[in-house]
């Protein structure tokens, strides 16, 4: 009895450290979440200069909720996992809370009905809300990883057409709309936030900010580097097709270069599986007759010399 009276407080005192710790979590996001904080923030930084963001009609807010990246790092990591409702963040710390308090309810109930409860329950049970706890950030990490990966791989093909787009004579902004309306079908995300940058330049953002909200909206390594291609395109002056090629020519060259860096380290993946499981079946086929052959031949001799 003293067992399991140590066993339900130490239960019950995790369980309130971890609504204490994510208490915490929930007013830290509140407070990242006030538009007056983030208004101010970015006023420091100087980024409501001339920046007319701020006055987007409710047409382009439709089309997403929160186009830019700003607040804490969960918030930026949803932003770029396309969760961008409002209160994604909330609701993301509410579904850690709640699988978290599940899986210590279901395993305090599962060993309330065992005969003989586990003995290291306690240090069972922190582990076990600890990996509920965490395991929404590692399926938010995999998401992003995923939506980067997918919009690096689709930007070379919009490249091309918007170099087709540019050199026929179409303006960057009417191209960006013909382009998005073209990879609707096969490249989706990328589409949508091609349209995404149409739509702000129309509502009278200068294009170069309307191409790095794109980049820090994403996170994607390729669409970083064409954000700053195409503003230092603005800046000076210089074509932007010629631009988009030699984009687009890099891209294709930096991705030949990690299929050869992945072909590379092949070899090395396969040191292992090859020692362990190839290498001791031809030891056994080549080596498995001489050894039984040798066998026949020494034991009746040791077996006579006795």
């Amino acid at each position: 009895m003293g067992a399991e009276s140590l066993m339900a407080w130490g239960v019950g005192g995790l369980a309130v450290v971890v609504v204490g710790a994510l208490a915490g979590a929930w007013a830290a996001v509140r407070r990242e979440a006030d538009p007056v904080v983030r208004r101010l923030r970015a006023t420091a930084a100087g980024a409501l200069d001339g920046d007319p963001a701020l006055q987007l009609q409710p047409g382009l807010a439709s089309v997403e909720e929160e186009p830019g990246v700003g607040g804490s790092r969960l918030r930026r990591e949803l932003v770029w996992a396309g969760i961008r409702r409002a209160g994604a963040a909330q609701g993301f710390v509410a579904a850690k809370v709640a699988l978290a308090v599940g899986a210590l309810a279901a395993f305090a109930a599962l060993n309330a009905l065992r005969t003989e409860p586990v003995r290291t329950g306690l240090p069972a049970a922190a582990l076990i809300t600890g990996l509920a706890f965490f395991l929404p950030n590692l399926w938010l990490r995999a998401r992003v990883q995923a939506r980067q990966t997918q919009l690096d791989r689709s930007l070379p093909d919009a490249l091309d057409l918007l170099v087709t787009c540019v050199e026929a004579g179409l303006g960057l902004d009417s191209a960006l709309q013909r382009v998005s309306d073209e990879v609707a079908l096969a490249h989706p995300l990328l589409s949508k936030e091609l349209r995404l940058v149409f739509l702000e330049v129309k509502a009278g953002i200068a294009r170069i900010s309307a191409f790095r909200r794109m980049a820090e909206r994403t996170g994607a390594p390729e669409l970083r580097s064409l954000s700053a291609t195409l503003a230092q395109t603005e800046l000076f002056g210089t074509s932007v097709g010629a631009a988009l090629r030699i984009q687009a020519e890099g891209i294709r060259i930096r991705r030949m270069h990690r299929a050869e860096e992945k072909a590379a380290y092949v070899s090395v993946k396969m040191s292992l599986p090859l020692v362990l499981c190839i290498l001791p079946c031809v030891f056994a086929v080549v080596l498995g007759p001489a050894v039984v052959n040798m066998a026949e031949r020494l034991f009746p001799l040791l077996g006579g010399g006795r």
